[in-house]
């Protein structure tokens, strides 16, 4: 080859190089993602003091007990943060994380997940979200009350004083938004102009508490996977996990090696039900489960890939949810067809396993069964009485510790924004619990009222505040901050897989996240990528548990998407539009569930979602006793 050939081969050569770089940034670019800023415009204001001089800030008339805080500046990736530590009396915890620079004037309180007892103001469900990516949200979270290492046996030890059953309950989360706002006020001389919350699991529960108790304390709130019917939940539901799956001999019958049979029997023969063959069920209830999908041959030898009657027997209760011997539902509804490979949770792997007792607590009026060691909470489990007696007994601190008002006029009419979510594959919190209450604040307020201020999404294949098969990761955040600023309702929320949460689970739980999929990330709420669903759930009860300031105030961008889908308000189901890529939520419409709607969900405890059961509790004599309403 001549010198000129060289030369010619050369230059086309990196001529052909430079072009593909080209090619290979215009990609990057376009995959980049394009964060939301989702709220109105409004300025930066600067602190009007060093954060040194905040510590000396007297806090007790503002929020109506003693506080004690100290300061210390927070450098993170960001920007710097002024981070005020505080106790409310008598043992409130609290931390509340200031922007020194960049603070736009809008306040974030994280739920707490499990029990709590620990304290993170991270921000989860907000990958989207440039003010909350970039550190502009002053953010704040409680202990709720107590401390505790989630998931350990004592978690529930707090119960034991009353006055922490009253701050776990309503009061901490309360106080600590009255102590934040007055920080903020002294800090950097004006109030927020906007304040929100968001949690998942029990942190839904105290999102719901808040709209409920203190309609004022919040602009916009996001609930997911709620924990709001805490008294049932944590006892009826989480022993009949249990209970349903031990035979005479008091060992486990359906083992999880079998979840798979049966999840792919549901997918086979409910998959396209929606309209697109995509492994997932977008509303579960039009699914209706038959033993002949699964059965065993009768004098079947090999019985590794079909049910037996009890076996299938025991999949049954799991789908009907706890039940007396005449039939009466507990609850509005079981585990949902779809959610199989999340009974990992408390199906045991083989017949000489424990069972994971779902769930912070099985709780006997507020005592928790996690004081005991895990053999001596199955065992608890297994012999609980399923009867309408032992409802109304675990039923009497409902007026305390439960989030089911469906009154929500005095939010309402602060013009607050509710946004309820729930994985459809929730294997700790039934999923009809969301769907029940959000019929009773219908009932309660109307249908068109309620539309103007709540909307609830049931999101496909996704388990408890995130994980699953479904589209786990969901920015609420920004949908919720344009309806309370801009007064856009959200018309859908946009739903994504990603390579984290993709994937399934037919074993024990592993040591962190609990039920999790293979390579799933954490569910505690105080994961590495914040508090709730697919950043990282708030149910308190996977790793990630590290000290506050290794989970810096703002959160984290979302992870490649793998596939997107539209979530639209219930009832509605995104529609495969019969063009483009079913991997892509372009391809997708708003359409009318399959399901039938029934005109009443009947269940035991529906009394619960009625309003004016909540009371105010003060201690006597070591003892709770509700104020006179």
């Amino acid at each position: 080859m001549n010198a000129f050939s060289l030369y010619s081969l050369t230059r086309r050569t990196i001529a052909l190089a430079l072009a593909l770089c080209a090619l290979a940034t215009l990609a990057l670019l376009r995959a980049a993602p394009a964060f939301a800023d989702p709220g109105v415009t409004l300025p930066v204001v600067a602190p009007v003091q060093s954060c040194e001089a905040l510590a000396q800030t007297k806090l007790d008339a503002a929020v109506g007990a003693p506080v004690s805080i100290e300061t210390r500046r927070l450098n993170t990736a960001q920007g710097e943060f002024c981070e005020v530590s505080g106790t409310i009396e008598p043992a409130i915890g609290f931390k509340l994380d200031l922007p020194a620079s960049k603070w736009t004037q809008r306040y974030l309180q994280a739920g707490c997940g499990g029990l709590c007892g620990m304290i993170n103001a991270s921000i989860g469900n907000a990958g989207d979200c440039r003010p909350a990516l970039d550190g502009e949200f002053a953010v704040a979270a409680t202990d709720m009350g107590h401390t505790g290492r989630m998931g350990a046996p004592d978690e529930g030890a707090f119960a034991a004083d009353p006055q922490k059953r009253i701050d776990f309950a309503y009061r901490a989360n309360h106080l600590t938004a009255l102590a934040s706002k007055a920080l903020m006020r002294a800090f950097y001389g004006v109030a927020p102009r906007y304040a929100y919350f968001s949690g998942c699991s029990d942190g839904g529960r105290e999102a719901l508490m808040e709209a409920q108790r203190y309609p004022d304390d919040f602009d916009g709130i996001s609930a997911g996977a709620p924990a709001m019917l805490f008294q049932i939940q944590n006892s009826f539901f989480h022993a009949w996990t249990v209970a349903a799956n031990r035979g005479s001999d008091g060992k486990p019958i359906l083992l999880a090696p079998k979840l798979r049979v049966l999840h792919d029997a549901v997918i086979a023969h409910c998959d396209t039900l929606d309209g697109v063959k995509d492994g997932l069920l977008s509303d579960p209830r039009t699914c209706h489960v038959q033993q002949s999908w699964v059965a065993c041959k009768p004098g079947a030898s090999n019985t590794q890939q079909c049910l037996t009657p009890a076996e299938w027997s025991v999949a049954q209760k799991i789908y009907t949810g706890p039940t007396d011997a005449a039939g009466r539902r507990f609850l509005p509804g079981g585990l949902e067809p779809g959610s199989e490979m999340m009974w990992g949770s408390f199906v045991p792997r083989d017949a000489n396993s424990g069972a994971h007792v779902m769930s912070a607590a099985l709780f006997s009026g507020m005592v928790p069964v996690v004081n005991l060691v895990p053999s001596q909470a199955e065992s608890s489990a297994t012999t609980f009485p399923f009867t309408t007696e032992q409802f109304m007994r675990m039923q009497e601190l409902h007026p305390l510790n439960d989030a089911t008002n469906p009154d929500l006029h005095a939010f309402s009419a602060h013009g607050g924004k509710l946004i309820m979510w729930h994985g459809w594959a929730d294997f700790s919190i039934a999923p009809m619990i969301s769907i029940a209450y959000y019929r009773a604040v219908q009932a309660e307020m109307g249908a068109g009222a309620t539309d103007r201020f709540l909307r609830l999404f049931m999101i496909p294949g996704v388990g408890h505040c995130g994980g699953g098969d479904g589209f786990a990761q969901v920015d609420t955040l920004s949908p919720l901050m344009n309806w309370v600023e801009h007064g856009t309702a959200p018309a859908s929320l946009r739903a994504e897989r990603i390579a984290a949460s993709a994937g399934g689970f037919g074993g024990p739980p592993p040591a962190s996240g609990a039920g999790m999929p293979h390579g799933a990330p954490p569910m505690d709420g105080q994961g590495p990528q914040g508090p709730q669903g697919p950043q990282g759930g708030s149910d308190g009860r996977g790793g990630g548990m590290g000290a506050h300031a290794a989970l810096p105030p703002v959160a984290i961008a979302n992870q490649p998407a793998l596939a997107s889908r539209p979530i639209y308000p219930f009832p509605q189901i995104a529609h495969y539009l019969g063009k483009g890529d079913p991997a892509s939520a372009s391809s997708y419409g708003p359409a009318p569930s399959p399901a039938k709607e029934p005109a009443k969900i009947d269940w035991y405890g529906a009394f619960m979602l009625r309003p004016g059961f909540q009371k105010q509790y003060v201690v006597r004599d070591d003892q709770i006793f509700p104020l006179p309403q």
